[in-house]
């Protein structure tokens, strides 16, 4: 079930990405809706984060081609913001959390431009909304794993961007930050941004998310979360690992989704 979008946001294209020769992404096409909160899940070694790398031009590509408000990345780089894997920063580098986020900024800064009131404001307004302003003078490196997570996401939200890709925000980190992450999140959607998220807990995709890409290799499919959290659907991508999708088969059952209209 692979949902076609008009006026999509994002529009892959028969994307396919390989490492050393060997494809780990084949022939993606997919669109996804303005306004969501899109879930990219499948099993490890699924090309999840592949996936969005390549979306944002991080990654070289064998075919196909990206599309984000209708043009490509670099000309509308600046309306997008991304939160890499937490595992992937060194955070040994010597800067205090306000810097951090402040960094956000340096994209709407010109050429040798020093930051502003403005910006600064900005950074410390989106260190409040994840409950870290008490921490803006630390160094990055003596905050937990959780903390550096709300960093991260406060530094996105400073750069006040139309979409974002975040890859797996909420891996290692406390029930408490998941929660305020997610409910952020969702307060980031009702304003008309895009978040897109690489998730690996199959069993909150259903609560988390409006929107559903399942991916393992091969696009399986890409829907409202109704629509393609199905048994059938979890089983060709995680390939029938019936003990899982067993549980998340009942949650499913029993989840109430709230009916929501597809904007394109």
């Amino acid at each position: 079930m692979i949902l076609q979008v008009e006026n999509p946001v994002v529009e892959v294209h028969d994307l396919t990405v390989s490492y050393d020769r060997k494809p780990v992404l084949w022939g993606i096409d997919l669109t996804l809706p303005a306004g969501s909160l899109v879930g990219v899940i499948g099993p490890n070694g699924a090309g999840k984060s592949t996936l969005v790398k390549a979306m944002m031009d991080l990654l070289p590509t064998g075919s196909g081609y990206v599309r984000i408000f209708g043009q490509p990345i670099n000309e509308v780089r600046k309306r997008i913001s991304y939160v890499p894997q937490r595992e992937s920063v060194d955070w040994d580098f010597p800067a205090s959390v306000f810097d951090v986020v402040l960094m956000g900024r340096y994209g709407k800064l010109g050429l040798f431009s020093r930051p502003r009131k403005a910006d600064k404001d900005a950074a410390m307004e989106a260190l409040e909304k994840v409950g870290m302003e008490s921490f803006a003078k630390r160094q990055i490196s003596q905050l937990s794993g959780g903390q550096q997570q709300r960093v991260f996401l406060a530094r996105a939200l400073a750069q006040n961007a139309d979409i974002y890709f975040m890859d797996e925000p909420f891996a290692g980190v406390d029930i408490a930050t998941e929660t305020a992450i997610i409910e952020l999140l969702r307060i980031m959607r009702e304003q008309g941004k895009t978040v897109i998220v690489v998730h690996h807990d199959l069993q909150s995709a259903a609560e988390y998310f409006d929107w559903v890409v399942l991916l393992n290799m091969r696009l399986v499919a890409s829907g409202p979360t109704e629509l393609a959290l199905t048994q059938e659907l979890l089983e060709q991508t995680y390939g029938g690992k019936l003990t899982v999708l067993s549980k998340v088969g009942d949650l499913l059952r029993k989840q109430e989704f709230p009916s929501r209209e597809v904007k394109s």
